[in-house]
């Protein structure tokens, strides 16, 4: 499944309407060439109803996971902003603490935020990580952790540095397990049992010209595919083209690299 995100998004989505909709008018004629005596019209009264019925519980659902999907994408992105946010109240809060550390922890900060781009952000679109931005995180967490701030402006300045990385070490994972979780196999089941529920209705119904439900029950499974390309391009916000960008972490290196 990983691979197929180095396929652009317009391009899968293409190729999917077609050999969905390809797919399900070969089933169509495969059905009609079966059953060359069967009047499909007599059954479209009954045919109807159910397709209505299956098409409705089928509808639901579909829009149901793709709420679901969305949702965690935009929580997603909110996440990689108040990870990035985090590091930037970081840096101006570093700056009351004591020399070298205010320093150093701007300069890991910095980096850090240099691995999001150069390392972790492209790691990500393979479900993978970057080990060096959290052994620097842990590293820094340890070296604030370990100060003895000599008055109680120092002191304020570690107890809110504290905060800050805590508040940048849980989003980090927080982002780290949405980019590994997503769509159970089970729920992608559910969903091609689905659509072969309703597309396959659609052969039981029958129209006076066979070009016209040639055309129906293409346009019907199209357009079920262009939503199953939906929910895969953002079930996983860092692999596809519709990812999540590493915009907040070029911004912060760009913005407080001379101030080191």
């Amino acid at each position: 499944m990983t691979a197929l995100y180095a396929i652009p998004a317009w391009l899968l989505l293409v190729l999917t309407i077609a050999v969905a909709a390809a797919l399900a008018c070969a089933g169509l004629i495969a059905v009609r060439r079966a059953f060359p005596r069967v009047d499909f019209t007599k059954h479209n009264d009954v045919g109807g109803i159910v397709l209505g019925v299956v098409g409705g519980l089928f509808g639901v659902t579909l829009a149901f996971i793709i709420a679901i999907v969305w949702q965690e994408f935009d929580g997603t992105t909110q996440r990689v902003a108040l990870e990035a946010g985090a590091a930037t109240d970081l840096w101006h809060v570093a700056s009351g603490l004591p020399e070298p550390a205010g320093r150093n922890v701007r300069r890991d900060l910095v980096t850090y935020a240099q691995l999001m781009v150069d390392k972790e952000w492209p790691a990500m679109r393979s479900g993978g990580t970057s080990r060096e931005a959290e052994q620097l995180l842990t590293r820094t967490f340890q070296d604030v952790a370990r100060l003895r701030p000599p008055n109680s402006g120092a002191s304020n300045a570690q107890s809110a540095s504290l905060q800050y990385l805590g508040v940048l070490h849980d989003a980090r994972h927080h982002r780290l397990d949405d980019n590994n979780s997503g769509v159970s196999p089970f729920e992608w089941v559910i969903l091609f049992i689905g659509a072969l529920a309703v597309v396959g209705l659609c052969y039981m119904v029958g129209l006076p010209s066979v070009r016209a439900q040639l055309v129906m029950t293409g346009a019907v499974a199209g357009m079920i595919a262009a939503m199953f390309v939906l929910i895969f391009e953002l079930d996983y916000p860092f692999r596809g083209d519709l990812s999540i960008s590493s915009a907040p972490w070029n911004d912060f290196t760009a913005d407080k690299r001379a101030g080191i």
